[in-house]
């Protein structure tokens, strides 16, 4: 393994390519955080599998560089670099007679670094500590690296529904702090009563003075689909009017849309799409 690593370092010592600015920013945020790109390699060793990987949120979510952040910041054969020890570790810990070494564990760690660059560390480290569990089977007789690279598309998957799952529970935390600012049908009515008044409108603001709310609806005192639809119809048109009118200031527009959502659980733009088909019309 040292001295796969050691070719690898001469051949990057050959290279003359021209650094970008992006990557020597990159090297700068790494060298900054991580230090050098052997204190690196040495600090995210196989043994900190069992200190990260127990917290899979972190692993996934957490601040870590990707692989290619590796590549932009310490170099081309980085992300390899730090992945044939991952590798080796694997394939000691299986305990099969035949390791995975010299060529092939080279070139498995460089199909990992192009084809799944994207991946944080953090979560590269998850998946080989997944693989030790037993979770995508095992080896039989030797290491295959066949056997893992399909297991990380297995993996991938996992983390789809993952990252799924945490976007959604983003959304619902972003949709509760919105509704803790949103403001009553009564409360923006009078915020539009005052900004019309601020502005010598004196008709308009008493338009809005006690104006009752165009779009509250009893539905489950309403029979029949039709309408359902016709309301949900005269709703989108309401919407539409208000943030389109180009007489309304943001701010009103602003106090719309949170009256709104905390009335239905839907931003207006969210109910238009909701009710897309009878938005159509």
């Amino acid at each position: 393994m040292v001295q796969v690593i050691a070719e690898i370092i001469q051949n990057q010592g050959r290279e003359t390519r021209q650094t970008s600015l992006p990557a020597l920013q990159q090297k700068t945020m790494l060298i900054s955080t991580y230090g050098n790109r052997e204190v690196f390699i040495i600090a995210f060793n196989p043994d900190m599998h069992r200190q990260i990987c127990t917290d899979s949120e972190l692993c996934m979510f957490g601040d870590y560089p990707t692989l290619s952040t590796l590549r932009e910041g310490y170099g081309n054969n980085a992300p390899t670099m730090w992945l044939i020890p991952q590798l080796t570790n694997l394939s000691e810990y299986c305990g099969c007679k035949e390791k995975l070494q010299g060529k092939p564990l080279e070139e498995c760690a460089s199909i990992i670094a192009n084809e799944f660059h994207y991946l944080k560390v953090s979560e590269v480290m998850l998946f080989f500590y997944r693989f030790k569990t037993g979770r995508y089977g095992r080896f039989y007789g030797s290491v295959d690296p066949l056997v893992i690279t399909t297991s990380l598309r297995e993996f991938l998957k996992e983390r789809a529904y993952a990252y799924d799952r945490h976007e959604r529970e983003e959304r619902e935390r972003q949709r509760e702090e919105e509704m803790k600012n949103a403001v009553s049908w009564k409360e923006y009515c009078k915020m539009q009563e005052e900004a019309l008044r601020s502005e010598g409108k004196n008709e308009e603001a008493d338009a809005w003075k006690g104006r009752k709310n165009p779009m509250l609806s009893d539905y489950s005192s309403r029979k029949g689909k039709k309408e359902a639809k016709d309301d949900e119809k005269t709703i989108i048109k309401i919407i539409k009017s208000c943030l389109n009118n180009p007489e309304a200031s943001e701010e009103s527009k602003k106090a719309f849309r949170q009256s709104f959502k905390k009335k239905y659980g839907y931003t207006p733009q969210e109910y238009i799409e909701k009710n897309s088909d009878n938005g159509k019309n």
